[in-house]
């Protein structure tokens, strides 16, 4: 049986909102496709939220405000973050939602996040556009806008080949490739957001701590190996060889072409 979940009812205006602090959204109880997640609403701090619903009811824009979610579900937010229902009740939102001690490790000590990406150990920086390796001075490192072209939208993450070697973004002819790359592996890792959201509200000019509810707050991270298999690799493997006898011809062709030349 589906839980029940808390009930908010705007006292301005009667309309009532369902609150889920699994998705962190409000939902109008009337209408459940209208939706209103942490990134609809504007932070109001300890005031709680603020977001404009259109009432279909009277056809006007209303600005609701409800309270913050440890307010409105206490019992719900003690049970996601493990805590006591007494403990929640003197927190705010942000201090539950966001890792305190990670928060002063970062804003306080400049503590950068790290990620390990085959084996070896990564800086996010994204402040400067940087994933710098650990103690390799050979290299600067990837920079997060050339991992633009390996972003995958639909899980807010970089997937890309990566040479373990060289710390750098695996580079080959792909419209040649026959079979899987030996020296490369396939991975995973978080949009630079995620990695280092306090980087990432710095380098776009932001208050240091703005969106971290969204995104949360974490120092540690480690890439997930994907198999090539399930890359999408086989799909271009298999496209260059059906080309590869064409190639093949073009080429015997070419080399006929140049003996005849030097016989004149």
């Amino acid at each position: 049986m589906e839980k029940e979940l808390p009930i908010y009812t705007d006292p301005d205006y009667g309309i009532e909102f369902i609150v889920d602090v699994e998705k962190f959204e409000f939902r109008e109880r009337a209408n459940p496709e209208t939706r209103y997640t942490l990134e609809d609403m504007i932070d109001l701090e300890e005031e709680g939220y603020r977001f404009h619903h259109f009432d279909k009811t009277s056809r006007q824009n209303l600005s609701i405000t409800p309270p913050q979610f440890v307010t409105l579900a206490p019992r719900e937010m003690a049970e996601k973050y493990n805590k006591a229902v007494e403990e929640i009740l003197l927190l705010t939102d942000f201090e539950l939602m966001v890792d305190q001690e990670a928060l002063t490790r970062r804003i306080k000590h400049g503590e950068l996040p790290t990620v390990e990406i085959g084996g070896h150990i990564f800086y996010a920086d994204a402040r400067i556009d940087l994933l710098r390796p650990k103690d390799v001075l050979s290299t600067m490192g990837i920079r997060f806008d050339d991992l633009e072209d390996w972003y995958v939208e639909d899980k807010n993450v970089y997937a890309f080949p990566y040479d373990p070697k060289n710390f750098e973004i695996g580079d080959r002819e792909w419209d040649k490739i026959l079979d899987y790359p030996i020296d490369l592996i396939f991975v995973e890792i978080p949009y630079a957001r995620t990695l280092d959201p306090v980087g990432w509200n710095r380098r776009n000019g932001w208050e240091e701590m703005e969106g971290l509810k969204e995104t949360g707050l974490r120092l540690d991270f480690k890439a997930e190996l994907v198999p090539w298999n399930k890359s999408g690799i086989d799909e271009i493997i298999s496209e260059n060889r059906l080309k590869q006898p064409i190639r093949e011809a073009v080429k015997d062709n070419e080399r006929k072409e140049n003996k005849k030349g030097r016989k004149m």
